[in-house]
């Protein structure tokens, strides 16, 4: 059927600049996964090494022009890295909330062992007894505060009024039994048990994962962990909830940050001024980490990059078209892309069948492009119809070839709609040919400026 239809095309250049675009988006993608990876200490060189060479091998395949297996792999590499960040910060979490569950249970150990030593009458030297009395003391340490304490307390005196008889009856019972290590009394001492603390850890994890320092709440922590149990569940309220916020309002920043990140690199593909000054502006955001109009730069690009992608893309559907009528021998000029935006429609010309032509329309509005076999002539008269049927069939055929052309180039060209040769009359456009308006037209080329 060559009467006229309607038809969608994607050229190659469009088909690129998605590609460009998302590879553009993956950069950005990589990007966050480093930076969330090296704050919360979980990625290294080798890490990124395999990531970049991933990415290098999909550059490779735009190169050779794959471009379906490209935007294929394309979405699931950005979605692994994305998963991955997570699971890096959960496990980055995670394993910072059981390091401070355990410094939790040295500073237990310290002051069991200190009560210990003191209820023996064992006399602790002063560096030891601040080591295990402070609460700031490092964790190495207090680790070798303690094992000091505990050989001590082996070695602790035997109490008052203690004979000797029953030293020696204690000793001969105690006689091939192994002694108790750290660890062994470690694990009979009292646990940490206040769900206070234990919800304050995981918080504090959650942080280290996000790649925030939590040394703003270090203080009032220290201060509570000082309290004693009963108070110190009813003072813990207001601490929880701003260690919530605070994990909250961690999360959503680095949700953010990605976006930013993805818009931003997906501009650079663009290359209007307006899309470079709002890459400025993004870029200013992502450099200084500082929040304020990170929602509306969000909102601008999407509809800026919206704006340019559906410009761009129609300007190469006429351009392809109508290089590819210019093949097929029609008359096209240079000035016809721009009358076609401007009047909605542009009628070309072929030298080997006069009087008849094709008109083009559409595509501004929508991705639809709508062509049309048309006869040239003057309204007022009566013309002869008795080739119109031959051309329209003529014309069927071009249609194919300029299919072909463009899957050649490789684009695609889809009929959407298309009516029977010979369902409609051609419609009659006003023949121009020869008048001082199209003698100054553009001088006729096969091959249009991009």
């Amino acid at each position: 059927m060559s009467g006229p239809k309607a038809f969608r095309i994607v050229t190659r250049a469009e088909i690129i600049a998605i590609c460009r675009r998302s590879l553009a988006r993956l950069d950005a993608a990589i990007e966050d996964w480093i930076s969330r990876g090296q704050g919360n200490g979980t990625i290294d060189k080798a890490d990124i090494d395999k990531v970049i060479a991933r990415r290098d091998a999909l550059r490779g395949l735009l190169s050779t022009d794959k471009f379906v297996e490209l935007q294929k792999q394309l979405p699931a590499e950005i979605s692994y890295l994305q998963a991955d960040a997570e699971r890096r910060a959960e496990k980055a979490a995670e394993m910072e909330a059981q390091s401070k569950r355990a410094m939790r249970r040295m500073k237990g150990t310290a002051q069991a062992l200190l009560a210990n030593l003191e209820s023996s009458g064992v006399e602790i030297p002063r560096e030891i007894r601040e080591e295990l009395a402070s609460s700031g003391t490092p964790s190495e340490r207090l680790e070798a505060a303690i094992n000091k304490a505990f050989l001590m307390l082996h070695s602790a005196p035997a109490p008052k009024g203690v004979s000797d008889l029953q030293r020696d009856i204690a000793a001969r019972l105690g006689a091939g039994q192994k002694r108790m290590s750290l660890e062994e009394w470690s694990s009979q001492q009292p646990g940490v048990t206040d769900q206070a603390l234990l919800r304050i850890d995981g918080f504090l994890g959650e942080l280290k994962g996000l790649g925030i320092d939590p040394g703003p709440f270090s203080a009032r922590i220290s201060s509570l962990e000082l309290e004693s149990p009963a108070r110190r569940s009813l003072l813990a309220d207001s601490l929880l909830l701003d260690l919530a916020r605070a994990v909250k309002n961690g999360r959503e920043h680095t949700r953010t940050l990605s976006d930013l990140r993805a818009r931003y690199a997906e501009l650079s593909e663009m290359h209007s001024p307006e899309a470079a000054s709002l890459r400025s502006e993004i870029g200013d955001i992502l450099s200084a980490a500082t929040q304020g109009k990170e929602a509306e730069l969000i909102k601008r690009a999407d509809f800026l990059i919206e704006e340019e992608v559906r410009t761009m893309a129609a300007e190469e559907r006429r351009r392809a078209v109508l290089e590819g009528l210019a093949g097929l021998g029609y008359e096209v000029s240079e000035g016809m892309a721009t009358a076609w935006v401007s009047g909605g429609r542009v009628v070309l010309r072929k030298a080997a069948n006069p009087g008849y032509g094709v008109e083009l329309s559409g595509g501004s509005q929508s991705d639809l492009l709508q062509v049309r076999a048309v006869a040239f002539g003057n309204l007022a008269q009566t013309r002869d119809t008795s080739r119109d049927r031959d051309i329209e069939t003529i014309w069927c055929g071009e249609f194919e070839r300029l299919q072909s052309l463009i899957a050649k180039d490789g684009g695609h060209l889809a009929i959407k709609h298309a009516r029977p040769i010979g369902q409609f009359p051609l419609k009659v456009v006003e023949d121009k040919q020869g008048t001082a308006e199209d003698n100054d037209a553009v001088k006729v080329t096969r091959h249009l400026l991009r």
